[in-house]
């Protein structure tokens, strides 16, 4: 099992692990072409002006009018600095002041875009064209320190670098929360497929998103082929009793003409085959029709099975103690089986009294079953549950209710024991806990 949460989660954050560098990267490059296109306008703004500016003095050689270019270019180390190449020599701009320059001849026409790094201290993109005038190629050189502006791309970076992580942050947790929202509906599918298990509550579609519908339909679908296959086996078993029962009157007339020595073995196999028809006819009767999955409600379910008792047992008198407006979270089917069960034995044993006592609490459910009988040594109390082991071998049946009913108990986790009661016989005890 995985969490489809955490899933999802994973991989979000993976993804957006490996698009915050492609995306710094882009962010980078971005700032990088914004700068260099920046600065080289401007580059070429200086250029223009300082193409303007060249004039030929009285000797020959190639001046800058100062009032036709910006102050800063004659402020040492200001960071705008400017040369001339001519054949005359190197024209260099006042803020150089020792900077040293080179200065590549370029053809007419020629420029060129570059970064240069002077020492430590500065780093330079420079701007170098060749242009003609009076007659002669000069080469205009002109750069800037773009140190303060990569510090402060460094800076932006930084901060974009920490906002790209709080925005992930703030994904995940949108993301989080989304799915809480969204996996909502699916939390309370366990509550009623819960009720569906116990009660026979239809899943309401409606309540539960699109995508679990064919779950949704499968688990509807399961559990009424169950109760119908249920159904079918217990009419099979049911009808089987009632047709083997002229068979058996036949075998039995067919008995009655053998000699005493050959009838009483066969008689006695034949009244214990009897005895098991008997007892799935009873308990036919006694759980009705099959509803795998429904609770049983006290109510409901109870007074019909007190009310059979009472038939079958005419002269025990049946006392019962419980909450009307009980409901327990068991297999009603199984419950009644069980009931069923520990009150015929009850029945058959007491002399004239047995009382059902229900009580439930946080663990689970206790049924208590005690009859006014002879009730058993304290030799036989510990083997009562065993298959094939009676109460009493003077009445009727053959010992396999009550193992059936130690059966139920250990297939809920539960406990079957007997000891003395009150009323002067045997008390069943049965606890079942609740079902997780």
């Amino acid at each position: 099992m995985y969490s489809l949460k955490r899933h999802l989660s994973r991989n979000l954050l993976l993804t957006l692990i490996l698009a915050m560098p492609i995306l710094l990267l882009g962010l980078y490059q971005g700032i990088e072409l914004l700068t260099r296109d920046f600065v080289a306008s401007r580059l070429q703004h200086d250029a223009d002006s300082l193409i303007s500016a060249l004039y030929l003095d009285q000797d020959s050689q190639w001046a800058v009018q100062n009032d036709r270019l910006p102050a800063i270019y004659h402020r040492i180390g200001s960071g705008h600095y400017f040369g001339v190449s001519a054949d005359q020599g190197l024209l260099r701009s006042r803020s150089l002041f020792d900077k040293h320059i080179t200065i590549q001849p370029l053809q007419p026409g020629q420029s060129r875009l570059e970064y240069q790094n002077n020492g430590a201290e500065e780093h330079w993109l420079s701007l170098s064209l060749a242009i003609s005038k009076q007659g002669q190629t000069l080469t205009l050189w002109v750069a800037e320190d773009i140190g303060p502006l990569e510090q402060s791309r460094s800076r932006f970076l930084l901060l974009a670098t920490g906002g790209i992580l709080l925005l992930i942050a703030a994904l995940l947790a949108i993301q989080y929360r989304q799915l809480q929202l969204g996996f909502a509906p699916l939390a309370a599918m366990p509550e009623a497929i819960r009720q569906l298990r116990t009660q026979g509550q239809a899943l309401d579609r409606e309540k539960l998103p699109s995508e679990t519908a064919p779950l949704v339909d499968e688990i509807s679908r399961l559990i009424q082929q169950l109760g119908q296959r249920v159904e079918r086996s217990r009419h099979a078993l049911g009808n089987l009793a009632h047709e083997m029962k002229r068979p058996l009157q036949g075998l039995r007339s067919w008995l009655d003409t053998l000699p005493e020595s050959q009838r009483a073995e066969g008689l006695k196999q034949l009244t214990a085959l009897q005895h098991l028809l008997e007892r799935e006819l009873k308990r036919s009767a006694i759980v009705g029709p099959a509803m795998p999955g429904r609770m049983l409600h006290a109510a409901e379910d109870l007074p019909p099975l007190l009310t059979l008792m009472g038939r079958i047992h005419s002269g025990i008198h049946l006392d019962s103690h419980y909450d009307p407006d009980l409901v327990l979270a068991l297999e009603r089917d199984d419950l009644l089986e069980l009931l069923g069960n520990l009150l015929d034995n009850g029945c058959k044993h007491a002399r004239s009294q047995v009382a059902l006592t229900l009580s439930t609490n946080n663990d689970g459910l206790t049924i208590l079953i005690d009859d006014d009988g002879a009730g058993v040594s304290d030799t036989e109390l510990g083997s009562i549950t065993m298959r094939g082991v009676r109460l009493d071998e003077h009445s009727e049946g053959h010992g396999l209710g009550l193992a059936i009913c130690k059966d139920i108990a250990d297939s809920y986790g539960g406990e079957l024991g007997f000891a003395r009661s009150s009323l002067g016989g045997l008390r069943a005890r049965v606890f079942l806990p609740w079902p997780i």
